[in-house]
């Protein structure tokens, strides 16, 4: 399993942004616990919300999630639900890709996120 920590200026404010799109805080570790971590998760898959001080020079904090798609899988019954609670962010449309999969991309945090339904095998 892979579960990236996306660094983030202040963990605690980019949160919000993701639990108003309904994503799960999983867990919020305290400011001064020395480790400002926070857990999240949308249909099982889990990220992690850390800081920029330490990892990111401030030079290249306009770059954060430069390059980077994350593509994450969740139920195809709930793909809709999912992309109306993404609208106020912005979305592209909720299409089928060319490999079969519904999907529409995201961003949040300075984060790209591709969100897919995962086309079902046809027996």
């Amino acid at each position: 399993m892979i579960r990236p920590i996306l660094a983030c200026i202040d963990p605690y404010v980019a949160v919000e942004e993701f639990s108003a799109a309904g994503w799960n805080v999983d867990f919020s570790q305290s400011p001064e616990s020395g480790d400002p971590l926070v857990g999240i998760s949308l249909c099982g898959n889990s990220v992690l919300l850390g800081v920029t001080d330490g990892y990111v020079a401030e030079n290249q904090l306009p770059h954060i999630g430069c390059g980077v798609e994350i593509y994450m899988t969740v139920p195809s019954e709930q793909i809709q639900w999912i992309y109306e609670n993404h609208l106020a962010l912005k979305p592209t449309k909720l299409t089928v890709q060319p490999w079969g999969d519904m999907a529409f991309e995201v961003r949040i945090g300075g984060y790209r996120f591709m969100i897919a339904a995962v086309k079902e095998n046809e027996s």
